[in-house]
């Protein structure tokens, strides 16, 4: 009786394991869709329905960055990635501002733009859960309602 105790107790040890484990992976899966959503719904915003012209670019490391002219008067955006984060700088007149658009607990290890059409721009991201390793990759394409893909 004793025996069968130590061997139920030890299958179910290893069961908890097992499922302790995987839980730990799923929850950075969420964290990363969770990220995932996030950054897609701001870039959509801005550049489907703030933007008058987008255009692709490179900067000075040979980084995809994507330069926007808004809607409101005399406003610049240069949206690139940096240090695994995703950052919108804008320029208004003589004032800047950098902001961060993704989250500090998902790294952003890539950031490729494309030229889809004249009204469309393709983005590829990878986002990666740094305690885990796990990452995955996401591709959007967003429509310029109020504007144009320059070439």
């Amino acid at each position: 009786m004793f025996m069968v105790m130590v061997i139920v107790s030890t299958a179910y040890c290893n069961a908890i394991q097992a499922v302790l484990k995987n839980c730990r992976k799923i929850l950075a899966d969420i964290e990363i869709a969770k990220a995932a959503r996030y950054t897609e719904s701001t870039l959509r915003r801005e550049l489907s329905y703030n933007t008058t012209q987008a255009k692709l670019a490179k900067d000075f490391n040979d980084r995809d960055q994507i330069i926007c002219r808004k809607t409101y008067q005399n406003v610049r955006a240069y949206w690139y990635l940096s240090n695994g984060m995703l950052y919108r700088k804008t320029i208004k007149d003589t004032t800047t501002g950098i902001n961060p658009y993704s989250g500090p607990d998902i790294r952003i290890t890539r950031f490729k733009t494309i030229r889809l059409g004249k009204e469309k721009i393709g983005i590829v991201m990878n986002l990666q859960d740094p305690e885990t390793g796990l990452e995955r990759q996401i591709a959007l394409s967003l429509l310029l309602s109020n504007g144009s893909v320059a070439l």
